[in-house]
């Protein structure tokens, strides 16, 4: 069950539809029967449609979007990093369609002679949001844990040099082929974020995720910090199992939503935790077996093999 405050989030964006819905009803009967419905990088416009046509097309891409996005975020019970994700890409995608039609409209109407709407603006407000509750999502974490602070059993790591050494190869192939091709202004930029991306990806690929297993219960971390803890008190069971993250989680790094979870960069045995709130959480790890046996450590009564 989502918490009443997460449903109350995930449902203000149909208040933009609304908002794009009451714009385009006020100015449809003043707007020629052909408006601007493309533009260039500098707002100027260089493509006409029926305005019937383009709001037809706009309204249900809305609405799709925001059905889309509500469903996922109703897999997440609570905030959670992948959850803050979608959740400030509903945003951003609703901001940026409401913001793009009324500029249109205002072209359309003649107000304004080009596209006036910060695209880069609102990307960076919505880029702040999403650091600052990832930042308040790990502090508050990092609380939860240092309450259930407990003697430390033992630390695993999981990682994979082979998909870092692949991601770090394949960024630098991306920048030699774009400085062949002497790539310049957006494709340019496009070069720098993907590759940006993916050596991000290849640090994280080998560093990998550490597993602190102590007596108050089991903390993942991420390039150093936090990303989940599960106290002792609230796990069910767990159990090695045979996996494959492709065939099973759909890949690598963390996969899945709502109650599913796993945390793997490779290997074929994994460590399945379920906890007493329905989650189900897998741990890629090297040696499965031995981890099954540092949390038996941590809570001898709740192994099942």
């Amino acid at each position: 069950m989502c918490s009443r405050n997460w449903r109350i989030a995930m449902m203000v964006p149909w208040l933009g539809l609304a908002a794009m819905m009451f714009d385009i009803w006020r100015a449809y009967d003043r707007l020629p029967a052909v408006i601007a419905s493309h533009f260039n990088f500098a707002g100027y416009p260089n493509g006409w449609a029926p305005k019937q046509q383009l709001f037809s097309i706009i309204l249900p891409i809305a609405f799709g979007l925001l059905c889309l996005l509500t469903f996922l975020l109703s897999r997440f019970p609570q905030i959670t990093g992948l959850g803050w994700l979608v959740m400030v890409m509903e945003y951003w995608t609703i901001g940026l369609l409401v913001g793009l039609t009324h500029a249109t409209l205002r072209v359309g109407l003649g107000e304004v002679p080009t596209l006036q709407f910060p695209v880069g603006g609102w990307s960076l407000i919505m880029g702040l949001a999403l650091m600052v509750g990832e930042f308040g999502r790990i502090r508050a974490l990092r609380k939860r844990a240092h309450a259930h602070q407990g003697t430390l059993i033992a630390e695993e790591t999981h990682g994979s040099p082979v998909m870092a050494s692949l991601m770090a190869a394949l960024a630098v192939a991306i920048i030699v082929s774009a400085s062949l091709m002497h790539a310049s202004g957006p494709a340019r930029v496009a070069v720098f974020l993907v590759s940006l991306i993916l050596l991000g990806c290849s640090i994280w690929a080998f560093t990998g995720f550490v597993y602190r297993i102590t007596t108050a219960g089991l903390e993942v971390r991420m390039l150093g910090m936090p990303i989940r803890f599960i106290a002792a008190s609230e796990i069910d069971s767990y159990r090695a199992e045979e996996c494959s993250p492709l065939t099973d989680f759909g890949g690598w790094g963390i996969r899945g939503i709502g109650h599913m979870r796993a945390y793997i960069w490779g290997g074929n045995r994994c460590v399945h935790v379920h906890t007493l709130a329905g989650d189900e959480v897998y741990l890629g790890v090297a040696d499965a077996d031995r981890m099954v046996r540092e949390l038996e450590s941590m809570a001898p009564m709740l192994y099942r093999s």
